[in-house]
């Protein structure tokens, strides 16, 4: 189970890490083209905003992952153990519930708007939407698989690469 674990984590990085390349890469070619040759790549930005929306929803799971999400903990603390628990579990079981209410929501969005079109690509709409159930069930399955500890012993899982500690500063 650690194992799949790893690998789901590990694939959900990389295909992080493939969008954030390919939006610099198109980004900075529409660039050389625009001031370089005098045109610009029309649908550059169209679908780099697409792949931006993309990149926020795949990411916010291992960004609950490792506890990087803005939060108040200042109640938690001044609770006896015992109760920052039972607030802690509160806090997972109505994450769950709101991410499983973003993936059904997103669900009937993407059916709504899959027969609309995209401005310059001309792509569905509604696969764009994908992104929002997509992203809440893999913020479910995040949260799920750091819950246990998250509420025990109120730790997220640590990372070689990334320091939530270090984001806020």
């Amino acid at each position: 189970m650690a194992r799949c674990e790893a690998w789901f984590v590990r694939a959900n990085q990389w295909l992080l890490v493939a969008l954030v390349a390919a939006m610099a890469m198109l980004v900075f070619v529409n660039v050389v083209c625009r001031y370089v040759f005098n045109f610009s790549l029309i649908w550059v930005e169209e679908l780099t905003r697409y792949m931006m929306v993309w990149l926020g929803f795949l990411g916010s799971g291992l960004v609950l992952r490792f506890g990087a999400h803005v939060a108040v903990d200042l109640f938690q603390d001044l609770l006896p153990p015992a109760a920052a628990r039972a607030v802690r579990a509160a806090i997972v079981v109505v994450l769950a519930f709101l991410f499983a209410a973003m993936a059904w929501l997103g669900v009937r969005y993407v059916a709504f708007a899959w027969e609309q079109e995209t401005a310059v690509l001309n792509w569905s709409t509604g696969a764009i939407y994908l992104a929002v159930p997509i992203g809440a069930l893999l913020m479910l399955l995040h949260l799920l698989l750091v819950a246990s500890s998250f509420v025990s012993v109120r730790e997220f899982e640590k990372s070689e690469t990334f320091h939530a500690e270090e984001a806020i500063l």
